[in-house]
């Protein structure tokens, strides 16, 4: 019988708000470019955040895996399937073993720096699965970037602490944008990390920002 990743109330979130970021935005129509002067205030001043994590089936974990952009991570001598809990023909007593006791979550974390239109934001995908309380076994990470005026420039997503194996891991995720003033040849290029911890219980927390 498949044991199920994630205790009673896995289905959480929170959302944190800081500064001037708290205020109310304007529709994004009216967004418009500012003052050097004002647009480096603006993009400094203020933070939100926010989770949300949830159980998910294995299909929708492995389905994860082929988003455009996703790092993907799976345990040495299993398949894709496999490490997700599906199995497949051909599979060892061992690897069977394994993908009964094998559960999925995603979690979407996201961190908000400064206060409209010059917010930046950048939001962490993740998808694992583990053997409950033991390891994980897969691991599917996205990151995305956005803003009013501030574009995305690149994205990254790297593994700075546990992983496959382990019985967490940490994500970090990280993202340059540009925002422009009202002087065309001035641009702000802001960049920011979210450093998000994900564990084989089906727990996750944002534990550092910057």
């Amino acid at each position: 019988m498949r044991v199920k990743l994630l205790v009673a109330g896995v289905l959480t979130g929170h959302l944190t708000t800081g500064g001037a970021a708290m205020a109310k935005a304007p529709p994004a129509g009216g967004a418009r470019p500012l003052s050097p002067a004002e647009a480096s205030a603006l993009a400094a001043s203020g933070f939100s955040s926010g989770s949300v994590t949830r159980a998910v089936s294995a299909e929708e974990a492995l389905a994860a895996a082929s988003q455009p952009g996703a790092t993907v991570s799976v345990e040495p001598g299993l398949s894709l399937r496999e490490a997700v809990g599906l199995g497949s023909a051909g599979t060892t007593t061992a690897a069977v073993a394994a993908a009964d006791a094998t559960g999925c979550a995603a979690n979407a974390a996201w961190w908000q720096w400064g206060t409209w239109p010059y917010e930046q934001r950048i939001t962490d995908t993740t998808y694992w699965c583990a053997v409950w309380g033991d390891h994980i076994t897969y691991r599917s990470s996205s990151v995305n970037g956005n803003g009013t005026l501030c574009s995305t420039n690149w994205t990254s997503s790297a593994l700075i602490s546990g992983g496959i194996g382990y019985s967490w891991f940490v994500m970090r995720s990280s993202a340059g944008f540009s925002c422009p003033t009202v002087i065309p040849w001035i641009t702000l290029h802001p960049s920011h990390y979210l450093d998000v911890s994900r564990n084989a219980w089906g727990n996750s927390a944002i534990i550092g920002s910057g």
